[in-house]
C-alpha cells in the first residue's frame, strides 16, 4: 500500500498571485476554501492593527487630555493615525496576498508607524517644533507612496484581466466592469496625497505655528472618501467576501483593551499602600470595568452589522447572486466612516474614565489630608509645655513629612513654601489662638489673616505633593521668586480647572458615544419597519442625550458636590447598563399590538433564504395562541 507523500509547502514568489476571491457567483469547493481564506484576517493585517493599537497606546501614555491644548492635540493625532490604519486595511481586506515584495513593503508601513510613534512626545499643534513637524509630513507621505506601489502591485497581478485596446479616458474604460481604471484612480490618489504631504513640508518654520497641518487631516478623509467612491463603482473592486468589518471589529476591541490596559496601570499608582483599598475605590474601579464591558456588549449585540450589510462589508457569503442595491452598499460604506468618531469618542470616555479612578483617590486624600491637619490643630491647643504655636508647627511639620514619604515632593518652591508658612504659624501669640476647635473660626478676622492664609497654604502645598505624584500638577522652580504666596495656590487651582475640562468632554462624548452606536445600528440596518426597534433606538438616543446635558452641571454648585462623591464612572455606567438592558428586554418580551384585525409585531422579523433570494417572514401568533 503506497503511502501518499504530504503535499510540499509554496514558495515564498517576488510579487505572489492573485487572489482568487469568488466574485461570479459560482461556488465550489476551491472558491469556498479561497473565499474562507481572503475573509479571514491575514496574518500581515493583525500585525499592523497591532503596531496601530501600540502608537495609539504610547500616545495616550505621553499625552494626557488635561488641557484643552492637549486635548486638541489628542484629537489631531488620532486623526491622522486612524486614517493612516484606515487606508492600509482597505487595500489589505482586497488585494493583500503574501509574497516577498509584499513584506518589503509591510516593513515599510510598520516603520512608518514607528516613526510616527517616535515624533508622538513632541506633537503639539500650539507649540510646534519644526523638525518634528516635518518628519511627520515625510512620514505620511511615505506611507501613501507605499500605499501606492502596493496597487501598482494589485495592478501588474491582474493585467491578464484587463481588456486590451480599452483608453484609460473612454467610457468603457468607466464601466463597472473595469477594475482596471478603478486601481489606477485609487493609486493615483495616493501619489497625489504623497506630493500634497511633501509639499506642505516646507511650510513649517521655527519662528511660528502653521495651520497647514490641518491639511494632514482633510487630505487622509478625502483619500478615504476617494477609495470608497471607487470601490462603490467597480463592481470587482467592492468589500464582497472581504474582512472589512472583521477590521472594524478588530479595532474597536483594541480600544477597548487599550481601555483595560489604562485602568491597570492606573491601579499601581492610585494605591500606595495596603489602606489605598477602600470599598468606594473598588467600587470605582469596578464600575469603570463594567462600563467597558458594558460598551463591547452595546456595540456587538446591537451595533453589528445584519447579514444584508455583512455581505456588503464581506463576512457572509449567503444569497451572493443576489444584487446589493445602492443604498445597502452606502450604508455600508458608512457604516464603517461612522467608526472614526465612535473610536474616537471609545478612546477619549476610556482616557477619562482613569483620570476620573485618579480623581477620586485624590479626594480621599483630600479628606485625609484635611482630617490630619484638623487633628494637628486640636492637638497643639491641648499642649500646655510647648505652646499652641510651636506645637502646632511640629505636628504640622510631622504630618507634612509623613504625607511627602508617601508622595514625594521634589521641588525647590515647595520646600521654601513649606518653612515660610510654619515660621508664619509659630509666629502667632498662643492666647490668640486659644479658644478656637477648628481654623474655620479664625476665618473672617482681620487679626488672623496672616494665620489662615498661612494654615490654608501648607495645607494646599501639601496636596500639591500629591497631584503632582498623580501628573495632575505641573508647577515647575523657574518663576517660583516672583510670587512665592500665590504659587503654590495658582497649580492648584490650575488641577482643579483641568478636571473641569475632563468632566464636560467625558460627559458629552459618553453621551456621543451612545448615539454613534445608535447611528451603526441605523446603518447596519438601513430599514427600520419594526415597532420595537424604533422604540429602542429612542430610548438609546434620549440617554445620550442625558449623558451629554449632564456635563451642563459644572456650571451650577451641584458640581463641586457630584464631583467629591464617587458616583462620576458608576453614574455613566448605569445609564449605558439601563440601554442594554433595554437593547435586550425589547427582545425578551413579546410585545404585541393588535390595531383591528391587524397584529403588528414588535420583535424583528425572522428571514429566510429561497432559491437565492431572502424573503421577509413576520411571525404572526397561531390560531390556538390566539384563542388562548
Amino acid at each position: 500500500m503506497a503511502i501518499s507523500k504530504p503535499d510540499p509547502e509554496e514558495p515564498l514568489t517576488l510579487f505572489g498571485k492573485k487572489r482568487a476571491d469568488n466574485a461570479n457567483g459560482v461556488v465550489d469547493q476551491e472558491s469556498e476554501e479561497s473565499r474562507k481564506e481572503n475573509s479571514e484576517p491575514h496574518n500581515l493585517m493583525l500585525l499592523y492593527d497591532l503596531f496601530f493599537a501600540a502608537n495609539m497606546t504610547a500616545f495616550s501614555n505621553i499625552h494626557d487630555t488635561t488641557s484643552v491644548e492637549r486635548l486638541v492635540a489628542y484629537i489631531g493625532y488620532f486623526a491622522v493615525l486612524w486614517f493612516l490604519w484606515l487606508n492600509v486595511m482597505l487595500f489589505d481586506v482586497r488585494f493583500v496576498v503574501d509574497s516577498i515584495s509584499e513584506r518589503i513593503l509591510r516593513a515599510i508601513h510598520l516603520g512608518a508607524m514607528v516613526g510616527v510613534s517616535v515624533v508622538a512626545p513632541q506633537y503639539n499643534p500650539a507649540d510646534q517644533v519644526k523638525e518634528t513637524f516635518q518628519v511627520f509630513s515625510i512620514i505620511l507621505m511615505i506611507s501613501r507612496l507605499t500605499l501606492a506601489a502596493q496597487y501598482g502591485l494589485a495592478i501588474y497581478l491582474r493585467k491578464e484581466e484587463f481588456k486590451p485596446g480599452v483608453g484609460f479616458l473612454t467610457k468603457e474604460a468607466f464601466s463597472k466592469e473595469t477594475s482596471r481604471t478603478g486601481l489606477i484612480i485609487m493609486c493615483v490618489t495616493h501619489v497625489a496625497a504623497a506630493l500634497i504631504y511633501l509639499g506642505i513640508t516646507f511650510r513649517f518654520t521655527n519662528s511660528t505655528n502653521s495651520r497647514v497641518f490641518v491639511t494632514w487631516y482633510v487630505v487622509g478623509f478625502l483619500e478615504t472618501c476617494v477609495i470608497f467612491g471607487v470601490s462603490f463603482w467597480f463592481e470587482e473592486l467592492g468589500f464582497k467576501d472581504k474582512a472589512l468589518q472583521d477590521r472594524m471589529k478588530t479595532a474597536t476591541l483594541l480600544i477597548l483593551g487599550e481601555g483595560v490596559i489604562v485602568v491597570a496601570e492606573h491601579v499601581s499608582t492610585i494605591v500606595k499602600n495596603a489602606n489605598s483599598w477602600t470599598p468606594q475605590t473598588v467600587g470605582v474601579l469596578t464600575a469603570t470595568v463594567a462600563l467597558i464591558y458594558i460598551i463591547f456588549q452595546i456595540y456587538f449585540d446591537w451595533s453589528w452589522p445584519t447579514d444584508k450589510i455583512k455581505r456588503v462589508l464581506g463576512c457572509s457569503q449567503s444569497d451572493l447572486n443576489r444584487d446589493q442595491s445602492s443604498w445597502d452598499k452606502i450604508s455600508g460604506y458608512l457604516w464603517s466612516l461612522a467608526h472614526f468618531p465612535f473610536h474616537l469618542a471609545l478612546v477619549l470616555v476610556m482616557e477619562g474614565a482613569t483620570q476620573f479612578v485618579v480623581w477620586w483617590k485624590i479626594v480621599e486624600l483630600i479628606d485625609y489630608v484635611s482630617d490630619e491637619f484638623l487633628a494637628a490643630f486640636r492637638l497643639a491647643e491641648s499642649d500646655t509645655n510647648t505652646g499652641i504655636a510651636a506645637s502646632m508647627v511640629n505636628h504640622l511639620n510631622a504630618t507634612v513629612n509623613q504625607i511627602w514619604e508617601h508622595y514625594p515632593r521634589d521641588l525647590l518652591v515647595s520646600h521654601f513654601h513649606r518653612e515660610t508658612l510654619l515660621k508664619t504659624i509659630g509666629g502667632f501669640r498662643d492666647e490668640h489662638l486659644r479658644g478656637f476647635s477648628t481654623p474655620d473660626g479664625l476665618e473672617g478676622n482681620p487679626e488672623f489673616q496672616d494665620f489662615t492664609d498661612a494654615f490654608r497654604g501648607l495645607k494646599v502645598t501639601t496636596l500639591n505633593s500629591i497631584l503632582n505624584n498623580f501628573n495632575l500638577e505641573e508647577i515647575a522652580d523657574a518663576g517660583w521668586q516672583d510670587h512665592p504666596e500665590t504659587y503654590e495656590q495658582q497649580a492648584f487651582d490650575d488641577a482643579a480647572e483641568r478636571f473641569e475640562l475632563v468632566y464636560i468632554y467625558v460627559f458629552c462624548l459618553a453621551g456621543a458615544a451612545l448615539i454613534l452606536m445608535a447611528l451603526l445600528h441605523v446603518l447596519s440596518r438601513p430599514r427600520l419597519t419594526v415597532l420595537a426597534q424604533k422604540a429602542v433606538l429612542g430610548v438609546v438616543l434620549v440617554f445620550g442625550v442625558g449623558l451629554m446635558l449632564l456635563a451642563t452641571m459644572s456650571r451650577h454648585e451641584a458640581h463641586a458636590r457630584f464631583t467629591t462623591t464617587p458616583w462620576i464612572i458608576p453614574t455613566i455606567c448605569i445609564v449605558f447598563l439601563f440601554a442594554l438592558v433595554t437593547i435586550h428586554g425589547s427582545r425578551w418580551v413579546p410585545f404585541w399590538a393588535r390595531s383591528g384585525s391587524t397584529t403588528v409585531m414588535l420583535t424583528e422579523p425572522v428571514s429566510e433564504v429561497k432559491d437565492g433570494q431572502t424573503e421577509r417572514k413576520d411571525v404572526a401568533p397561531s390560531p390556538e395562541e390566539k384563542k388562548a
